[in-house]
């Protein structure tokens, strides 16, 4: 059964939500472990948004079905 275009893109946008959040908070723990200081939300939130990107683009581009 092939997946519409509407439910493949709610699926991969689940994903990257769910990558996101989990990207934040490993960050956040292993920058505040490293370094002992403050974490800047904007780097932070930029980091884990670019990795969502090409962790999901990755998932899309591999995924065949």
């Amino acid at each position: 059964m092939t997946k519409q275009k509407w439910e493949r893109a709610i699926e991969l946008t689940i994903i990257g939500v769910v990558i996101f959040v989990g990207l934040v908070s490993v960050l956040y723990s292993w920058i505040d472990s490293a370094f002992g200081g403050n974490v800047n939300v904007y780097v932070l939130t930029a980091v884990a948004a670019v990795l969502t990107f090409f962790i999901v683009y990755a998932i899309k581009i591999f995924d065949k079905g």
